[in-house]
């Protein structure tokens, strides 16, 4: 029997974002690969997929990987060359291997660094792609907020560009997306004016999108100044310049 290996997205958070084909995958698996930051913390990728444990008549194996979230990049090769030799063991042996992954698996993701790792170490290995429904997207629908019309641009930021480079990204662009930016929000908005953002553009902060704490407080980027903003990793903001909301639309 020949093994495969699949990277799965399992989408933002709420299980039954999770797509038919994800689901049946998850469904035939022999091992389930769950990414860890650290041993000791649990894997919120793992809840997501409980349904789909608890109907499956037997057990898959559930094999934690650790990828600690550190700037040591040759540290960080190392481990995962590891996990990905891991996962060609059992491959080799003629098992579904599955790794689960929040959101898609190609968009900023911890999949990736595994993913070369494998291509580089054991490039004749069965694989496998499914996509997941990335955060921001979600994001924009639980705000209710179009992340693009006609022929607008859309750029997605990450949370470490520094403010010079955020200037110069939202002069060229309609609509930001800033991934994982809580800590920074505010101190982005005299930034985002700069280039041309508006005191009225909108701006929509969505904290652990399609989860059942989810909140989305949605606004003008000047009120957001005033807000109350928690600390999640799992935080998004979308703003946008020419997009102008109802005052009754305001809020959380």
């Amino acid at each position: 029997m020949t093994g495969k290996f699949i990277g799965v997205g399992v989408g933002p958070g709420d299980p039954e974002l999770i797509t038919l084909k994800a689901a049946k995958t998850l469904h035939n698996a022999d091992v389930i690969c769950i990414p860890k930051a650290n041993a000791d913390k649990p894997s919120l990728a793992v809840t997501m997929i409980k349904q789909i444990l608890e109907e499956r008549a037997v057990e898959p194996e559930m094999l934690e990987l650790i990828f600690p979230m550190t700037k040591d990049d040759m540290g960080n090769q190392k481990l995962w060359d590891k996990n990905a030799n891991v996962i060609a063991q059992k491959v080799g042996m003629g098992k579904l291997v599955v790794f689960i992954t929040l959101g898609d698996p190609m968009f900023y993701s911890t999949f990736i660094y595994l993913y070369q790792s494998l291509q580089k170490g054991h490039p004749n290995m069965d694989l496998e792609i499914i996509p997941g429904v990335s955060a921001f997207n979600a994001c924009a629908t639980s705000a209710r907020m179009p992340l693009a019309e006609k022929d607008e641009l859309v750029t997605v930021i990450p949370s470490e560009f520094d403010e010079k480079l955020v200037e110069e990204a939202a002069k060229c662009s309609e609509n930001l997306i800033f991934i994982k930016c809580a800590y920074r929000l505010k101190e982005l908005i005299p930034v985002l004016k700069r280039a041309g953002f508006k005191e009225n553009s909108t701006i929509a902060l969505i904290r652990r999108c399609s989860m059942s704490n989810e909140t989305v407080t949605v606004g003008r980027l000047c009120d957001a100044l005033n807000w109350n903003v928690i600390e999640d990793y799992f935080t998004i903001a979308i703003v946008k310049k020419n997009y102008i909301i109802n005052n009754d639309k305001m809020g959380t």
